[in-house]
């Protein structure tokens, strides 16, 4: 009897079935899934008591939660959490829990969309991480990660002035909340992610742009309460009855404060050298987000566009702007934004030169007002969150008197922040900033062009943002604004772990 002839070794190896994938074991489910029914549980009776843009923000977190937990593919799963990071930062759909009827900082815990998508992907993460898919649960840059836990630790001495605990606890874990956005945004690891975040925020800035034209040339609000929209802010400049456009994000100077801040990331990007279709695009966003920050008609962040914008073509463009074709192509951006100039100029020259009933002449003498309380309480100020409250009743000057019938706040984010946690909480505050900066410009020249201009757009909108808080609140007053610095701050740890310093890991899996 004849035997069959053998396989050959090849074909016997293609043949051979591939191995089952391990299960996780139950104690690596079973309290995860546990905590997801508990929050699950929570969430289902805060939003009972929600408004609509509440609830709505909630369902949509319920839904993409078991999507992307169940997703195959890790990068479908890293690339939609990072786009929903970048286009949730200007959504202003938010629950609030524990309200208290406060001015300035934090009134409650704060759910928005954007806090929504952080915790989210943080689920994903240790989901991934447990289950084998992902080495490293968490990582971090050194510098600006210890910059960040001495904020936290260095405003914590204010609460022995703190005459209203809760307000100070409410901004603390706002805060909190805020390091787990940057550390979440340093811990995507790969450039990928955040051109993909950068795509979402310029999106957005089309959209809010958008928004923002409709609402200046119509006059009125656009019907999109459900993504935040609140009324607009009239505004007499003389020649005409102006209303000031606020997009989705409640208020024309925080809208301002998310176009400052982007606008030299998508310029850097602009100009950078990558595919001209991305080019084009960002270009075309830069102009978008030019007119945005225009019709909220905020002087300050005004401003701010000169030196941001020198900054990224000075280290993004550089010495390239004296090529012929950048030359011509320079000219004809110039010739545009000149005619548009032209017919902006009546309005610019009216907000700077016309009456504004008193709003800037009231911020010196609330700033000297500002400035007595620091003198009272230098080290540790009043108490975090406690400004609103405690200004007139530590006013020496009287100045504050000039509104008698509200609580206010002093148009100054320095004197803000050192009013209420003394100068050992401005140093926590700066310090973040400084440190962000630094690392951004000192890893940008040895980074791909990509990155390069991210870097550069970033601590140039920074920058920006630090010199528009001398004559505003600052991002303080606004959560979104507070995620979208934050945000920043851990792209450049992100950036600076892949192009600069050497990497740091924390709970990282050991190989066997």
């Amino acid at each position: 009897m004849m035997s069959a002839p053998a396989a050959p070794a090849g074909a016997a190896a293609a043949w051979r079935p591939l191995p089952v994938p391990r299960r996780s074991p139950w104690w690596v489910h079973g309290p995860l899934l546990a905590v997801l029914g508990l929050a699950g549980g929570i969430l289902a009776i805060v939003l009972a008591h929600a408004p609509l843009k509440g609830q709505i923000a909630g369902l949509a977190a319920c839904v993409l939660l078991p999507v992307l937990l169940w997703l195959r593919g890790d990068k479908l799963i890293t690339t939609g959490l990072a786009a929903l990071l970048g286009l949730s930062v200007p959504i202003n759909l938010r629950v609030n829990l524990f309200v208290e009827n406060h001015v300035g900082g934090a009134p409650s815990i704060t759910v928005t969309l954007t806090v929504l998508v952080v915790l989210l992907f943080w689920a994903v993460w240790l989901h991934r991480w447990l289950t084998g898919r992902l080495d490293t649960l968490l990582q971090i840059h050194r510098p600006i990660a210890l910059a960040l836990l001495l904020l936290l630790v260095l405003v914590l001495p204010s609460y022995a002035n703190a005459h209203y605990p809760k307000l100070f606890w409410l901004e603390w874990i706002r805060l909190l909340l805020l390091g787990a956005g940057l550390l979440a945004m340093m811990s995507l690891r790969e450039d990928r992610l955040v051109r993909v975040f950068c795509f979402g925020l310029s999106v957005q800035a089309v959209f809010q742009a958008g928004v923002a034209l409709a609402q200046y040339g119509l006059k009125r609000e656009l019907g999109l309460g459900m993504l935040g929209e609140e009324p607009l802010v009239y505004q007499n400049i003389g020649i005409v009855q102006a209303y000031r456009a606020t997009g989705t994000l409640g208020h024309p100077n925080v809208l301002a404060y998310f176009f400052e801040m982007l606008m030299p990331v998508l310029l850097g990007l602009a100009l950078t050298r990558q595919p001209a279709g991305w080019r084009l695009w960002y270009g075309f966003t830069f102009l978008c987000s030019l007119a945005g920050i225009f019709v909220t008609l905020t002087r300050g962040a005004w401003l701010t566009i000169p030196l941001s914008t020198l900054i990224v073509l000075w280290l993004v463009y550089g010495r390239r702007i004296v090529r012929v074709k950048a030359a011509v192509m320079a000219v004809m951006i110039a010739g545009g934004l000149l005619c548009a100039a032209f017919y902006a100029w009546p309005i610019i020259e009216k907000r700077f030169t016309h009456t504004d009933y008193k709003s800037s002449g009231s911020r010196m003498p609330l700033n000297l007002a500002a400035l007595s309380v620091i003198e009272k309480y230098p080290f540790v100020g009043v108490g975090l969150n406690n400004f609103a409250e405690r200004f007139k009743i530590e006013d020496t000057t009287g100045h504050t008197r000039i509104f008698l019938n509200f609580k206010q706040l002093v148009h100054n984010m320095y004197l803000w922040i050192a009013t209420e946690v003394g100068l050992i909480g401005l140093v926590g505050y700066m310090g973040l900033f400084v440190t962000t900066i630094v690392v951004a410009f000192r890893v940008a020249p040895r980074a791909p062009p990509v990155p390069r201009a991210v870097l550069v757009g970033i601590a140039a909108g920074l920058l920006a943002h630090l010199l528009h808080g001398l004559v505003d609140p600052g991002f303080r007053v606004s959560v979104q604004n507070s995620y979208q610095i934050f945000f920043n701050m851990g792209i450049v740890g992100l950036l600076a772990l892949q192009h600069g310093h050497k990497r740091s890991r924390w709970f990282a899996r050991r190989s066997a």
